[in-house]
């Protein structure tokens, strides 16, 4: 029975691999465009910022990596994409028609993968209350948003800079209003919160991460010979030592990110994430490093840290809030893990004494995980 069970954990394992294989090795995938407002006595003006991964698989338009290739192809599909705006895209006072929008010119977003269309719109005198309705890319994505962000705002004559966070959409909050008298803007506590859990519970790399770290965690290597744990407590005890090292580790990292203290280019982070997944995984089937670990988790955890930096880089806001921001948002991380840990320990410890634990659930499961990490790590750090 042992040896049948062995076999379709080991058939389950293979399939979860095609399809995590199969899936794009987003790690940190935008999976959002901005909406850039000045809100003048008569006038709206602003910007909308569409990344190149959306206009490809939303609106099937693939754009060259060739910077004047890539400018041409924007405005020659120009077109295409403002009408797609305007479909789905509306600001309105409140129980009137929608505003016309004027697109005036396309380009790129300097130094990123951001297509940029500039607006118009000739409101009128600005009402009080502003009806913004948005439904862009949506399409089989349900965990994609939007990002409304206030420049300008002539009813309070208020300079908001470049990165103010008005509203957030979603699918499952498609229109919302603005008040023009009090924009409260920024992400509030409990959306920075979620928008943290959000992100580990998405970005499938920190998860295999994660899984990798504690695979090992129900069993305890004498004589080179793998054996179970005795006690729940010593396994415990170890999990929460490994967690506590990469929790300090991204941390640190984060904070410092995102304060822009340290800059590492985003690819090198991103290839370093998928080779801490095999590094560990390795570990785990040739038990190379038995002393000195939590000096290496630690380690590779700085570069998780880079990565969740990446994300707070693209919800923007205003810098004197970045540290409640980054606080916040790495608490959201942090209670996404510990919701992954408490589903995944349990079923590892009960697991742990079957015959098929160590050749299979630990040793093919380290195998899958470095395949799946090598072909990230090939995709991120060659593409």
């Amino acid at each position: 029975m042992e040896i049948k069970n062995s076999y379709y954990t080991l058939a389950v394992l293979l399939l979860v691999g095609v399809n995590l294989i199969s899936l794009p090795s987003f790690g940190h995938s935008e999976g959002e465009d901005y909406i850039f407002a000045n809100f003048l006595d008569t006038s709206i003006e602003g910007e909308f910022q569409i990344n190149f991964t959306e206009l490809e698989q939303k609106l099937g338009i693939s754009i060259p990596d060739d910077e004047s290739s890539a400018l041409k192809t924007i405005s020659d599909t120009a077109p295409k994409v403002q009408q797609y705006i305007d479909q789905n895209f509306s600001i309105a006072p409140p129980g009137q028609n929608k505003f016309q929008i004027e697109f005036i010119k396309a380009g790129i977003v300097p130094e990123t993968t951001y297509a940029q269309y500039l607006f118009r719109i000739d409101s009128g005198e600005l009402p009080d209350n502003l009806v913004i309705t948005h439904q862009m890319f949506y399409e089989n994505d349900p965990v994609h948003r939007g990002l409304f962000l206030v420049q300008y705002n002539a009813k309070q004559n208020k300079d908001y800079g470049a990165e103010y966070t008005a509203l957030v959409f979603s699918p499952n909050n498609p229109t919302q209003t603005l008040d023009l008298n009090n924009i409260s803007g920024l992400l509030d506590s409990m959306e920075m919160v979620w928008q943290g859990m959000l992100h580990i519970w998405l970005g499938i790399d920190h998860v295999l991460f994660i899984l990798a770290l504690i695979l090992p965690i129900v069993l305890v290597n004498k004589n080179n010979q793998w054996q179970p744990v005795t006690e729940y407590k010593s396994a415990l005890w170890q999990l929460l030592k490994i967690i506590t090292v990469f929790t300090l580790a991204h941390s640190i990292t984060l904070l410092l990110a995102a304060l822009q203290i340290i800059k590492i280019n985003s690819q090198f982070v991103e290839s370093m994430i998928a080779l801490s997944i095999i590094l560990v995984a390795l570990n785990n089937i040739t038990q190379s490093v038995k002393r000195g670990s939590l000096w290496i988790i630690l380690f590779l955890g700085l570069f998780h840290g880079l990565g969740f930096a990446t994300v707070m880089g693209n919800l923007p806001f205003r810098m004197e809030d970045l540290v409640k921001m980054v606080i916040r948002f790495n608490i959201g991380v942090e209670l996404g893990q510990i919701v992954i840990v408490l589903l995944l320990f349990p079923i590892l410890y009960l697991l742990r004494r079957s015959t098929f634990y160590v050749p299979v659930i630990l040793k093919a499961g380290s195998v899958l995980l470095i395949l799946i990490a090598s072909y990230w790590f090939i995709q991120r750090a060659f593409a």
